[in-house]
């Protein structure tokens, strides 16, 4: 990677961490799922910093260059941030469902005044 992309990089992670922490304060982002995005930034830092790791592993799979790892990996990791996203809002689906249901319930057993 030459110098320009791994300044590039660099500064692009920062600025994804720090986005990030701006969203926790302002409360539009909640802790818990901070901590995915701060790892995928801290990632990002580290990869920019320290490329042998990536090369490595492009050895390691056979893959051609460093960079189609490093957006297969991306690819992988969306994937993932993507079905746990669809786990966690069926999850809140189904409560939402139970809530209504019950201020259903609640609204038809109270007695007309």
């Amino acid at each position: 990677m030459n110098l320009q992309v791994r300044i590039m990089s660099l500064i692009v992670s920062v600025l994804f961490v720090a986005y990030v922490l701006s969203l926790v304060r302002s409360r539009k982002l909640r802790e818990v799922d901070s901590i995915v995005w701060i790892l995928a930034g801290l990632a990002i830092f580290v990869i920019s910093v320290w490329v042998k790791p990536l090369v490595f592993i492009t050895e390691l799979i056979g893959a051609k260059f460093p960079v189609s790892t490093l957006f297969f990996s991306g690819l992988i990791f969306l994937a993932f941030v993507s079905l746990w996203m669809t786990t966690r809002i069926s999850g809140l689906s189904e409560q939402v469902k139970e809530l209504a249901q019950r201020l259903t319930l609640m609204t038809e057993e109270k007695p007309e005044e």
